[in-house]
C-alpha cells in the first residue's frame, strides 16, 4: 500500500488546477511573483520585457519559459527517477496552462489575494504530491539531488534557491512586491 494507490489521475489534474487557479488568478494579475522555477521564469519575463522591450500583448510567456526550463529537469528526472514521474509531471504541465490569466486582478487587496493564492496553491500542491507527481521545475531538481544522495532535501534546496530568487526581487522591485510575492 502506498499513497500511489489512492489516487486517481483525475485527483492529479483537480490538484494542478487549483494550483494553476490560485496563481494564475490570484497572484500574477496583481504583478506579483511566485517562487522556484516558475518565479525565475517571470523574472526572466519582465527583465525581457523591460531590457528588449519585447511586448506579447495579453499572453504570458513566462509559462513557454518554465516549459522550455523543464525539458533538461525532465530529462534528467527520466534518467533519475523513472518514466512514471515523467509523464505525471507532463501531465500536469498540461493541466497548469488551462487555467488563463485574467487582464485585471479578481482581488486588488494584496494581502487578500496572497493568503488565497498561498493557501489554494498549497492544498493544489499538496494533491498532487500526494499522487506521487510534480508540477515540474525545483521539485524534480531537488528529488533528484536527494536521490543520488545530496544533503539538500526537497524542502532545503527550494528554500535555498528561493531565498536567492526574492532577493533578486527585492533588489529589483519594490520592496512591497518582493514581501508579497
Amino acid at each position: 500500500y502506498t499513497h500511489n494507490d489512492i489516487c486517481f489521475p483525475c485527483q492529479m489534474v483537480v490538484g494542478e488546477l487549483i494550483a494553476a487557479a490560485a496563481l494564475n488568478l490570484f497572484i500574477v494579475p496583481l504583478g506579483l511573483y511566485t517562487g522556484g522555477m516558475l518565479g525565475l521564469c517571470q523574472l526572466i519575463r519582465t527583465l525581457l520585457q523591460s531590457a528588449l522591450g519585447l511586448e506579447t500583448g495579453s499572453y504570458d510567456i513566462a509559462g513557454i519559459l518554465y516549459f522550455i526550463t523543464n525539458i533538461p529537469i525532465l530529462l534528467l528526472a527520466y534518467k533519475t527517477l523513472g518514466r512514471e514521474l515523467v509523464v505525471k509531471t507532463i501531465v500536469c504541465a498540461v493541466s497548469y496552462s488551462i487555467i488563463p490569466i485574467p487582464s485585471t486582478p479578481i482581488i486588488d487587496d494584496y494581502l487578500t489575494a496572497c493568503m488565497l493564492g498561498g493557501i489554494l496553491t498549497g492544498v493544489g500542491s499538496g494533491i498532487v504530491l500526494t499522487c506521487g507527481a510534480s508540477g515540474g521545475g525545483l521539485d524534480i531538481v531537488g528529488l533528484c539531488l536527494s536521490k543520488r544522495g545530496s544533503t539538500f532535501t526537497v524542502g532545503k534546496f527550494s528554500l535555498t534557491f528561493n531565498v536567492f530568487l526574492y532577493t533578486v526581487f527585492l533588489v529589483l522591485f519594490s520592496p512591497q512586491v518582493a514581501i508579497y510575492s
